[in-house]
């Protein structure tokens, strides 16, 4: 009897559709573990049990086309931020209260597309986030805009962070699984994951509610950025952050001339 040959399966691009190899795509890309790594370059992976591993959480999910797509971005990302974050964010102008910092970002459409990149990897792998997830008609969506280079409009799939900080006031470079929140805001799911030494949150909606609208259009003609700094021992709740953005809007549309 012959024996037949195992059929071979096409891999698919999980961002183009595209059929063949696919890469080792990392969810999180390495940038946010580098600052993690111990000195033989190891990272601490947490499960049901606490191992070393040599790289962070990755699976076969991209083409290498589309890999090539996502390194631009996070070339970009590195630069503005990686790069540029000190051990205290003392030295970046705050506005208008102490809890908020303004963070030049001049090419905002790229940093928001690097965002969304790893959100949605998050969002469509199947091991980095909290229980099952899933965006439903959104994952396409927000994948079209990541292939076309494409930041949306102000207020599509708004998100923003807080900085993770520590007893001594310094930032805190850990990398956390995708979670969907456990509540709306206006109507809308959200998600949180950790990574570049922030808390992330994303509504998933296009478009969101308009304070954060307003404010991604503010962020893309000012190149910028408002990263919350709430205290470590202050509850990050996400009421809080909802909280002071809207006392941030309100400022911001007091000093607009009438």
């Amino acid at each position: 009897m012959l024996l037949q040959e195992p059929i071979k399966t096409e891999q698919k691009c999980r961002l183009c559709g595209v059929c063949g190899p696919l890469c080792r795509s990392h969810i999180v890309p390495d940038l946010a573990y580098e600052p993690i790594k111990n000195d033989k370059g190891q990272i601490y992976e947490v499960g049901l049990k606490v191992r070393k591993v040599q790289t962070g959480y990755f699976e076969k999910l991209l083409c290498s086309k589309c890999e090539r797509l996502l390194s631009v971005y996070e070339s970009k990302f590195t630069q503005v931020w990686m790069n540029t974050i000190p051990a205290n964010f003392n030295h970046l102008q705050t506005r208008p209260l102490e809890d908020v910092i303004r963070i030049p970002i001049p090419d905002y459409a790229s940093f928001k597309l690097f965002h969304l990149s790893v959100f949605w990897r998050a969002a469509v792998s199947s091991g980095f986030t909290v229980g099952k997830i899933s965006l439903g008609p959104y994952g396409d969506e927000i994948a079209g805009l990541i292939r076309e280079n494409n930041p949306g409009n102000a207020g599509d799939f708004p998100f923003y962070g807080i900085l993770s900080l520590n007893d001594d006031g310094c930032p805190v470079p850990q990398v956390t699984r995708l979670a969907k929140g456990t509540d709306r805001l206006e109507g809308h799911h959200y998600y949180m994951m950790s990574y570049a030494y922030c808390d992330w949150t994303f509504v998933v909606a296009r478009p969101g509610p308009k304070w954060l609208a307003d404010f991604e259009q503010m962020f893309r003609q000012e190149g910028m950025f408002l990263l919350m700094t709430v205290p470590h021992n202050q509850a990050k709740s996400f009421k809080l952050w909802a909280d002071i953005f809207r006392v941030q809007r309100g400022v911001l549309q007091a000093k607009e001339p009438r």
